[in-house]
């Protein structure tokens, strides 16, 4: 099956770069950040707008959702989506602690979506819920993303409260690290899944995992439609465990896979099993 085949669009993950105004104990790459960011690269705009183009020529138009570190302080930003969204749809995933303002008078809603991670060991309550109402009034999406971090998880319902008094929606995401030496999600106690699973957002679709789903052997599409692209332009084939690397957006040796193939990770902490997993779709809470 060749990429033209897919009825899918083409989509991407990118983590544009290691870098952080925060420093939330939860995070994936904390403790990590002065070691992560020696990867991390800050060509030209034109370089970057290049890169996209050549995708664009490549692929035609892709969506990507854009990860870090923190994206708004990635030099140029602003104007880097401005020009991304002509030829690409992208979704931001953010933490509000900056202005959005040049965003959303610079991009068009239907080329641009916005979703605000609420952290509330650094984020003042009154300042980040405002910034998210004003996403929503600017039709950017309508929804904020908590951590279910163990310290953290017997306050969902006081915050999902909070947030619908402004019209906005609690999606709570499900937490893999460590916690007091235990691995999460797979010790969620079950007082702490009672408070997560009413308030468990998804993610492509399907929950996010309160127990990690086991996906190593299964064929994917993972690499074929879709890729992980890392600060330094490695482009992996996914943002699992063991995932096949596809060349470099920098380099220009990066190339789609022509097929799907049998994933290699152990498992789907992204899920993106649920776009691209080519099996029966299960309840992904439990069986694996």
């Amino acid at each position: 099956m060749s990429q033209t085949d897919t009825c899918k669009q083409i989509s991407f993950s990118w983590d544009i770069h290691y870098k952080c105004n925060y420093n939330c104990p939860y995070c994936w790459w904390y403790g990590k950040w002065a070691e992560l960011a020696k990867d991390n690269l800050y060509p030209s705009l034109d370089t970057l707008l290049k890169i996209w183009t050549d995708i664009y020529k490549k692929y035609g138009t892709a969506h990507i959702e854009i990860l870090g570190g923190e994206p708004l302080i990635y030099p140029n930003f602003n104007e880097l989506i401005k020009e991304l969204s002509k030829m690409h749809t992208v979704r931001i995933t953010t933490n509000l602690s900056t202005s959005i303002d040049a965003l959303l008078k610079n991009t068009s809603p239907s080329r641009v979506s916005i979703t605000g991670t609420f952290h509330p060991l650094f984020a003042e309550f009154n300042d980040f819920v405002q910034k998210a109402v004003l996403l929503k009034k600017n039709s950017r999406g309508n929804s904020v993303i908590y951590l279910a971090y163990p310290p953290q998880i017997k306050l969902i319902p006081y915050y999902k409260e909070r947030f619908i008094e402004y019209g906005l929606k609690l999606s709570v995401m499900s937490f893999w690290g460590e916690n007091n030496g235990k691995a999460y999600p797979e010790n969620y106690t079950e007082e702490e899944t009672a408070y997560i699973t009413p308030h468990l957002g998804k993610g492509r679709g399907e929950k996010y995992q309160l127990r990690p789903r086991l996906v190593k052997g299964k064929l994917c599409r993972a690499g074929q439609i879709y890729a992980s692209i890392k600060s330094n332009g490695d482009v992996a084939r996914c943002g699992g465990n063991a995932p096949r690397y596809l060349g470099n957006i920098f380099k220009g040796d990066f190339k789609l896979l022509g097929e799907p193939t049998p994933c290699e990770s152990d498992i789907c902490p992204c899920n993106e099993w649920a776009s691209f997993l080519l099996v029966e779709k299960k309840n992904n809470n439990n069986e694996n």
